[in-house]
């Protein structure tokens, strides 16, 4: 009997088989290997130290303040304005006012800090040039912080302004204690004496 003869299941070819493909035995190995490395770190390691000592660095070191006690207003305008103004107080073009040689961080200091202290929105003229945006209110520094802050702004990047004194922020906090917004942009800010 010939192929063709054959009844038509008999005819069908057998399905195909996979090969068996194991996993190679050095991906095996370093899986093992690195399953015993961990459970040994796991093992060894101390369970009831605090995460904020996971690179040896003291409570100290995590303070805004350096251990001296005083307050570092470089330090702070690294990290709370610096990502705006830039590291250098240029600022960018039509987008972050610049610090240096501004107006408004030079002539009046209880403006400098009545903006620190509550922000500002909408359109302000810096130098020639409109801006018009949002700066975050920083009432949630204390007025040593600010103080600070305001101080290095106007004696740095080329600006010669003299230092603020806690004792004006902490002034201008108490007259303008019932503000809940921020400033109107530069047309409100110019009645701020």
């Amino acid at each position: 009997m010939t192929r063709d003869e054959l009844p038509p299941r008999e005819r069908e070819n057998t399905d195909p088989n996979e090969n068996v493909r194991p996993i190679p035995r050095l991906i095996v190995g370093l899986m093992l290997a690195g399953a015993v490395f961990g459970a040994t770190y796991l093992a060894r390691s101390e369970t009831n130290a605090s995460a904020l000592m996971g690179d040896s660095r003291t409570i100290g070191a995590f303070d805004a303040a350096p251990v001296s006690g005083k307050v570092s207003g470089a330090q702070i305008y690294a990290g709370k304005c610096a990502a705006c103004h830039q590291a250098n107080g240029a600022g960018l073009k039509g987008i972050f006012p610049p610090l240096t040689g501004s107006p408004w961080v030079l002539e009046s200091d209880v403006r400098l800090v009545s903006i620190l202290l509550h922000g500002i929105q909408g359109e302000i003229d810096v130098l020639g040039i409109a801006y018009n945006g949002l700066m975050p209110a920083w009432k949630s520094l204390s007025d040593a912080e600010l103080a600070a802050v305001a101080s290095y702004v106007r004696s740095s990047f080329g600006n010669t302004a003299g230092a603020v004194s806690t004792s004006t922020v902490a002034t201008v906090r108490a007259q303008t204690a019932s503000r809940t917004a921020p400033w109107a942009g530069g047309v409100e800010l110019m009645q701020v004496k």
